[in-house]
């Protein structure tokens, strides 16, 4: 009966033993691992360089109007503004945008601009663009044109007017 007994015992040692080792022993079998890569790609930034200024040319002012300049650089007026063409250089701005490939671009203009001749002024507002609104470079480069208005007081003083404005352009 000993025998059985220790037969018994030995056989639930071997049980507990086993179970210890199985609970015990580390899962390594059902984890499981994978790589991923990390990328980044850098982009050429947007820049915007000025080709030409905005030129209204000259012209008499009398009792006022305006002057416009068209994104072709087309000048027109209103009012009772005499246009002149001898010795008088009128264009739209010109623009430099360059970038990154095709990408598009929003074009951002000033709403309104002073310029100056001592203490005298004059608006510009009206401000347009081609492309307007939206850009898209080709090969990393378009050529951006402002047009704008300017307004002309009845008996504007004669001067030469200058002024600076901003225009921005960013990545869509």
């Amino acid at each position: 009966m000993k025998t059985n007994r220790l037969s018994i015992n030995l056989v639930a040692l071997s049980v507990a033993a086993g179970f210890i080792a199985l609970v015990g022993a580390p899962l390594q079998s059902l984890a499981a691992t994978a790589a991923a890569n990390a990328t980044a790609t850098v982009v050429t930034p947007i820049a915007i360089a000025k080709n030409a200024d905005l030129a209204f040319g000259k012209f008499v002012a009398n009792t006022g109007g305006t002057v416009v300049i068209g994104t072709t650089g087309a000048r027109s007026q209103t009012g009772t503004v005499v246009l002149f063409n001898q010795g008088s250089t009128q264009n739209a701005a010109s623009f430099a945008v360059t970038g990154e490939g095709a990408y598009t671009y929003a074009v951002t203009l000033p709403s309104t601009a002073t310029i100056t001749s001592g203490a005298n002024t004059m608006a510009v507002g009206t401000f347009v663009s081609n492309p307007s609104g939206t850009g898209t470079l080709t090969a990393g480069a378009q050529t951006l044109l402002v047009g704008g208005t300017l307004t002309v007081a009845s008996g504007q003083a004669p001067g030469t007017y200058t002024g600076s404005y901003n225009v921005s352009t960013d990545y869509n």
